[in-house]
């Protein structure tokens, strides 16, 4: 963290691999008898997370914060 307490851009792909791991845990632990919106919603939090690390690997952005 900075001296700010603000996330730094630099952060932004282990924030995003921490809770794309959250969200694969809470998949892993779900029963097997929950509501399919949950799983549904978790899964589809999981892609949504995995498109928008996608879009930042390809911004120049990154590069310039590393």
């Amino acid at each position: 963290m900075s001296s700010t307490k603000q996330p730094m851009l630099s952060q932004t792909h282990a924030i995003f691999r921490g809770l794309q791991e959250h969200l694969r845990t809470a998949l892993r632990e779900l029963p097997n008898n929950a509501p399919p919106r949950i799983r549904d919603g978790l899964v589809a939090a999981h892609e949504k997370l995995a498109d928008y690390y996608s879009k930042y690997d390809l911004s120049p952005y990154y590069l310039w914060a590393a």
